[in-house]
């Protein structure tokens, strides 16, 4: 069974029990209210040709079967089918699930990756990485942002003209991205304001012709406008993507997985650009595969999901007594010239090699990126053989759904003190 998502306020949650079906259960109370089951073929394909989950671990979401996204608890779902060929694989269907049928179709270039939207605006992630901005309430097109125009846009402006050769090389990356580990990720905020968070491409210093996923792009869908550009949010790529209900958060972890980091996305009045980074946690030392960040209705909890034994949640409104220092931030810089003052006195007063090595171990470490980095304030044991989603019920904010790929639908309720989550309760997809 593949878990595909939760809809937006955790109230259902969509999974696919064979390449050909799909079904959407309501979580509270548990149970089936709409299903898919279409085992026609189109194209010669048949419908469970390339459905391996075990090869999409990484990208839950994009894989050879369904991709879909709900609206809310409403009976408006997007699907697309990836699972009979390409050409099947480019068209998006908006399905009335109550009526059980088809509103309309939409046909795109290239097949579709990723779908998100809320009661105002519709984006749709094709794997030619394009992003299709919709008016969802007349399923009008409202822009179309490439990245990788907008890259060499971007490229041009600071004097970096990129030659025709290298053009050329990354108009056939473009074409063969779908076989590249990273992708663009993309986020849109839950409330009218339509906030839409996506990474971008940027070249690396060392390599002019080396790319990296490490910068997000901030973007008013609702007016079809850029907010915010925020520059190299980790060191390597970005494989998951995350923006509060509000859209002033987002909420990143790089390919590597050790680091997550909550950013302010700079859409409110009182966004200090000098200082963006607002939270920093550490999930773990040993590297892994994120592939689920989500926050809660209220932006209290930050829930990260990846292909470990353990999923964690960490709060938000806590605070460190040392503070949250930003790796290479102002706070570090900060601290490391009071220590530079402080050593120098310490020099200069002819102190024992005794006293300079206390001050050593007792000072400068303090100045160690990511020293201060706060642990999760509650998590969840689970077996490493099964993927997992997770949402934050509105109607509970203390509790927390996970659905796994063994069939299981869980309930947990989360402590009141740092600790493991408590299960309440467990359901079945049959």
């Amino acid at each position: 069974m593949k878990v595909l998502r939760f809809n937006q306020d955790a109230s259902c949650c969509v999974v696919s029990a064979a390449a050909h079906q799909v079904n959407i259960y309501n979580c509270d109370p548990f149970g089936k209210c709409f299903e898919l089951n279409d085992r026609t073929e189109n194209d010669g394909h048949e419908t469970s040709a390339q459905y391996d989950t075990a090869k999409q671990r990484s990208i839950p979401t994009v894989d050879r079967g369904f991709i879909i996204e709900m609206l809310f608890s409403t009976s408006l779902v997007a699907i697309a089918d990836r699972s009979r060929g390409s050409s099947n694989g480019r068209k998006l269907k908006i399905v009335n699930t109550k009526r059980n049928s088809t509103i309309c179709e939409l046909s795109f270039p290239h097949e579709i990756v990723d779908v998100v939207m809320n009661r105002k605006r519709m984006c749709i992630l094709l794997e030619s990485d394009q992003i299709y901005v919709y008016d969802i309430s007349c399923m009008k097109p409202l822009e179309t942002i490439d990245l990788w125009e907008d890259h060499f846009k971007k490229a041009v402006k600071e004097s970096r003209k990129p030659s025709a050769g290298r053009v050329l090389n990354d108009a056939s990356r473009r074409r063969n991205s779908w076989g590249h580990r990273m992708r663009p990720r993309m986020a849109l905020s839950g409330d009218d304001r339509s906030i839409l968070c996506y990474t971008s491409y940027s070249a690396t210093k060392s390599n002019p012709e080396s790319y990296l996923l490490h910068d997000v792009v901030v973007y008013d869908a609702l007016n079809v406008a850029p907010v915010n550009y925020l520059n190299s949010i980790h060191k390597g790529n970005i494989s998951s993507l995350a923006v509060s209900h509000d859209g002033k958060l987002i909420a990143t972890a790089s390919d590597k997985g050790t680091i997550i980091r909550v950013v302010a996305t700079g859409v409110d009045s009182e966004y200090d650009s000098t200082r963006p980074l607002l939270h920093e946690f550490r999930r773990g030392s040993r590297p892994c595969n994120l592939y689920q960040l989500v926050f809660n209705r209220n932006t209290t909890l930050l829930a990260c999901v990846g292909d470990t034994d353990t999923i964690h949640i960490f709060g938000l409104n806590s605070t460190d007594g040392n503070g949250i220092p930003n790796e290479g931030g102002e706070d570090e810089r900060l601290l490391a010239n009071s220590n530079s003052d402080t050593l120098r006195d310490v020099v200069g007063s002819g102190e024992s090699p005794k006293q300079l090595a206390t001050f050593l171990s007792r000072h400068l470490k303090a100045s160690i990126p990511n020293q201060h980095l706060r642990r999760d304030s509650a998590h969840i044991k689970v077996r490493v053989d099964y993927d997992y989603c997770v949402g934050f019920p509105e109607e509970f904010p203390n509790q927390v759904y996970v659905a796994s790929s063994d069939g299981t639908f869980k309930v947990y309720t989360i402590p009141s003190t740092p600790g493991e989550c408590v299960l309440s309760k467990t359901s079945s997809f049959t």
